[in-house]
């Protein structure tokens, strides 16, 4: 039977996700990598011979001598030309020759929905990449905004690109063995979270990445959360705040912690930093019933890691009677993630 783990973020994104991603799929030998990306979100990822991958649209988690399937989900935003680019630089580099299917309700992106967010989002400090642009043309049933569409011109770019529709998506995952699925953002940039406007523009807890993958919940294994000892948001623009913190934490810098300050994949502005949340915590690990917590940044700070890790285990045993699970981050290598 299929079995699928979820990998989602407890914070404000930018936890580590691709390493973790790239990490477990190097361990468990997935047969299915799967992601429902929108270019407002990065995800860095190393393998063992130390080639990085940035991605945008594929997922992160391409590592397995088992891959046999790379899946873009109906709940994507993508531009063509960025999956070309990310593809011709995966494919000399993963052995076993994967297919790389997309879902034919995938959202595809044009320059007008980043020109449309940059004209109007910038008083949030969004990343103002065209997603949620993308994203209400679809919801309007625009014409030429799915991957179905515009299936002549994504087989253009990446000619090994199959548009698959619902059946032919599901079959793929029935003929395989275990997937796992990416989640990107995180838990506290939902939009239903407690930030809004200052959010995304979808939620992101398990139930909505399963969804955006459009794949049965019942398929659910287990969930990996991601979080790091010091969450980060994306910085803010001259025209306005990315928005605030949990009343449990305040706002630090990357030179009190003694460590160059930190720049977003997506927009390179530099971050934002603050301590950590007993609150924020709380509520997404409710949400998400992780089978194992993935602490970032460790060598931040070691005794606030610790700090971290007494909290995550003390609101585990009392949201769910039983003791968590750590896997530790000290870098972006395969090597510097210890269980």
């Amino acid at each position: 039977m299929t079995k699928i783990d979820v990998l989602v973020d407890l914070q404000f994104g930018s936890t580590g996700k691709g390493a973790l991603a790239g990490y477990l799929s190097a361990k468990n030998s997935y047969e299915v990598a799967v992601s429902a990306n929108m270019p407002n979100a990065g995800h860095t990822a190393y393998n063992s011979a130390g080639d990085m991958f940035i991605h945008k649209v594929l997922p992160s988690g391409v590592f397995s001598r088992n891959l046999r399937v790379i899946a873009v989900g109906p709940g994507s935003v993508f531009s063509i030309k960025r999956l070309a680019e990310e593809w011709e630089y995966l494919k000399p580099r993963i052995p076993s020759h994967p297919r790389l299917i997309i879902h034919e309700a995938a959202g595809i992106l044009s320059e007008s929905h980043k020109e449309l967010e940059q004209k109007t989002l910038g008083r949030i400090a969004s990343t103002m990449q065209g997603s949620g642009a993308a994203l209400c043309d679809k919801i309007m049933r625009n014409p030429g905004v799915i991957a179905a569409d515009r299936e002549f011109e994504i087989r253009e770019h990446v000619p090994e690109a199959e548009i698959v529709n619902q059946w032919q998506w599901l079959s793929a995952f029935l003929s395989s063995g275990n997937a796992l699925v990416e989640g990107s953002q995180g838990y506290s940039l939902g939009i239903s979270s407690g930030f809004y406007p200052h959010c995304t523009s979808r939620d992101c807890t398990p139930s909505r990445v399963v969804a955006d993958a459009s794949l049965p919940m019942s398929w659910v294994r287990h969930v990996y959360g991601s979080c790091r000892v010091h969450p980060i948001r994306v910085g803010n623009t001259a025209e306005g705040s990315s928005g605030g913190w949990y009343k449990d934490q305040k706002e630090i810098t990357f030179q009190s912690l003694g460590v160059m300050p930190e720049k977003t994949t997506v927009t390179g502005r530099e971050r934002r930093i603050a301590t950590f949340s007993k609150h924020q915590i709380e509520e997404a690990l409710l949400m998400a019933h992780p089978h194992k917590v993935f602490v970032n940044f460790a060598q931040y700070n070691h005794e606030d890691t610790r700090a971290a890790m007494e909290t995550i285990t003390t609101t585990c045993a009392g949201l769910f009677g039983k003791p968590v699970k750590f896997i530790i981050g000290y870098g972006p290598y395969p090597s510097d993630i210890v269980e």
